[in-house]
């Protein structure tokens, strides 16, 4: 085995320990399949050698986001079967016909899938807004004005519409209950104060490589990183997708220093505080 197919290999493993960690066994067990294929020059080997992807970016995501854009699209369907995001049931263990499925995906698809690499992962995590709620809550009960909220690394902004989600406090919805998005169970030790009013006059972010959330194309992009055993991610997302298409935002194609610094010296007669949030980074 060369050097170089046998770092590819530890750095799928560290993939596939992280989807253990964080709640994918699905891919944690494909991931292990695909490391050993790389190791013995596969087709997994032949699609992700040469890639001059950016430090710290996640070959092993960037595959396997381009092999669920193709099981979303009804390309795979022999592959689907295991995918809960195509309707089918994730297996207990990965079995050489999971595997088997895949590996045929990435030899049938090869072209394609290294070209969707290229591609930085997007993620527009929808779950941090039970985290950031609380803190929008506290500046809207201690200032009294409207809310100014701004996002860098904003993806397709869902975030920017926390205010049109469900939080469950009490055996309570409040903020939105009429939501699709419905955080619930999800505050183990105290909760916000969300009884406040909480006015968002707009909603702006940026991006470097920004998404439009009410298209098809931006819809498909973000399910294909979001990992197809993780049922209430994919809930999530569509929920936020829904409240997008009738609550705007404005997400701009630009850098955070420069986008920030415009915002910090534009003129506002009318004083709103401004509440900054950041999405991770693509990898």
């Amino acid at each position: 085995m060369n050097e170089a197919r046998r770092a590819l290999g530890r750095r799928i493993r560290r993939q596939a320990d992280a989807c253990c960690r964080l709640g994918s066994p699905l891919y944690a067990r494909l991931l292990e399949q695909v490391a050993r294929d790389v190791e013995t020059g596969g087709p997994s080997w032949k699609v992700l050698q040469g890639h001059d992807l950016p430090p710290g970016s996640s070959p092993a995501l960037r595959l396997m986001g381009a092999i669920h854009r193709i099981v979303l699209e009804g390309r795979a369907p022999g592959l689907a079967r295991y995918y809960p995001t195509a309707a089918g049931e994730a297996p207990a263990s990965v079995t050489d016909a999971a595997w088997g499925e895949l590996r045929a995906v990435i030899e049938k698809h090869s072209a394609e899938i290294r070209r969707r690499m290229r591609d930085p992962v997007q993620t527009n995590e929808v779950g941090r807004a039970a985290a950031l709620v609380g803190g929008f809550a506290m500046v809207a009960a201690t200032t009294r004005l409207p809310l100014r909220v701004l996002e860098i690394g904003a993806s397709a902004g869902l975030n920017l519409r926390f205010d049109n989600f469900a939080y469950e406090i009490d055996g309570r919805l409040l903020v939105d209950p009429a939501s699709p998005v419905r955080f619930r169970g999800v505050y183990e030790a105290g909760s916000p104060p969300l009884d406040v009013s909480m006015r968002v006059v707009e909603r702006q972010g940026c991006d470097i490589h920004p998404l439009d959330p009410t298209t098809e194309e931006a819809r498909l992009r973000l399910l294909s990183y979001v990992w197809p055993d993780q049922v209430e991610r994919v809930r999530m997302l569509e929920g936020a997708l829904e409240v997008a298409r009738r609550v705007p935002a404005d997400v701009e194609k630009q850098s955070a220093a420069p986008w920030l610094r415009d915002r910090s010296h534009a003129k506002d007669a009318e004083p709103r505080p401004f509440c900054f949030t950041r999405s991770s980074p693509s990898t």
